[in-house]
């Protein structure tokens, strides 16, 4: 298949592919016609009814910073509430009035002690999961980390430039080397 390259929200280039397809059971986006998943029927609202005031607080910034990168789905599942662009890239995992474990992914690791645990589920897509416990914690610094894994995971932008590199040539819009 040929890509066809548009900008994305931040005037970038972005990957853009066919479109997602919806399984007919469950209403679930994905990449590819029969991708594997459950079908499960949690909806935003079962979780929304379970949450206190606190983690309600939580779970809204969080969302807020999704929010801030451009467009986006929410699939909520029994146990975890997924975001994506066109992939899941960020996540919420335990949410109570304790406090929230999110995630999101990178194709690179990132090193800081905010930071409670990184692994890499794939080759180049490295998870980075978070325990927050104060609305104050999911600060600018989250949102720079959120608005990468938007673009290059959610909006798959890292592969028009893993593409480029491949190929050798410079990613469009990145300045000429110097020799």
């Amino acid at each position: 298949m040929k890509r066809q390259i548009v900008t994305g929200v931040d005037g970038r280039p972005a990957v853009m592919t066919r479109p997602l397809w919806t399984c007919p059971k469950c209403g679930a986006r994905l990449v590819t016609r029969n991708m594997s998943h459950s079908c499960g029927f949690a909806t935003l609202a079962d979780w929304k009814r379970r949450m206190g005031p606190r983690a309600r607080a939580l779970y809204d910034r969080f969302e807020a910073l999704i929010a801030a990168c451009g467009e986006y789905h929410v699939a909520p599942a029994k146990t975890r509430i997924a975001f994506l662009g066109r992939v899941r890239f960020a996540g919420i995992t335990s949410l109570s009035e304790e406090g929230m474990t999110c995630a999101f992914s990178l194709p690179k690791p990132l090193k800081s002690s905010r930071i409670i645990k990184v692994e890499e589920v794939v080759p180049g897509w490295w998870i980075h999961r978070l325990r927050i416990t104060e609305v104050s914690q999911l600060d600018e610094q989250c949102q720079a980390w959120i608005r990468d894994s938007y673009r290059l995971m959610g909006m798959q932008e890292r592969l028009l430039i893993d593409g480029a590199r491949a190929r050798g040539r410079r990613r469009p819009g990145s300045p000429k080397r110097r020799t």
